[in-house]
């Protein structure tokens, strides 16, 4: 046998190799789509400062993928369908738009333990909250957990329904705020 053949054989080997490398790798890429809550493509008519309305949020719904609940013990973070921007951003954002019970006088801290979707087809939103008014006259706290029903199947559902769920968290937050300011 003749070096030269050897030497073709080891390159044609070689370059195979790489094509398939190059092969496996591409199809490991996907496609990752972004979510954002839909109520915040809606205009805001007014903003509290941030440090009125702190929301700080948990260790599981602090990833970038969505959350999804397995089974009981098994949970999934996904890696093509994550937030647009953190998570913790969006919930800060939203209730700086909606809750203005006071008109910003009071601060009302918000923690947001749970933020995903559930395996019996549920977007759940849980956490706790405390407000003191501005002259510390008033200090209430509560807690919160909200589950709404996914109407299809799939991540912008999912989206969907974690919007809502969070909408009716704000909304409950409000009115029990507002109830005890306004007297």
């Amino acid at each position: 046998m003749n070096n030269g053949f050897i030497v073709r054989v080891l390159k044609l080997v070689g370059l195979t190799a790489i094509g398939v490398l190059i092969t496996g790798c591409s199809s490991n890429s996907y496609e990752v789509t972004q979510y954002r809550l839909p109520h915040l493509s809606q205009s805001a008519e007014a903003l509290c400062l941030a440090n009125k309305r702190p929301v700080f949020v948990g260790d599981s719904a602090s990833k970038p993928g969505l959350q999804l609940q397995q089974d009981e013990t098994r949970w999934h973070s996904a890696r093509q369908h994550r937030w647009s921007t953190p998570l913790a951003h969006q919930l800060q954002r939203s209730a700086q738009r909606l809750l203005l019970t006071d008109d910003c006088a009071g601060k009302l801290t918000i923690w947001v333990d749970d933020f995903y979707g559930s395996n019996d087809s549920r977007a759940v939103v849980a956490g706790h909250w405390q407000y003191q008014s501005a002259d510390a006259q008033i200090v209430l706290e509560g807690a919160f957990t909200e589950k709404v029903p996914l109407r299809n199947d799939g991540y912008p559902a999912l989206v969907n329904a974690l919007d809502t769920a969070w909408l009716n968290v704000m909304d409950t937050i409000s009115l029990g705020v507002g109830d005890k300011v306004a007297r």
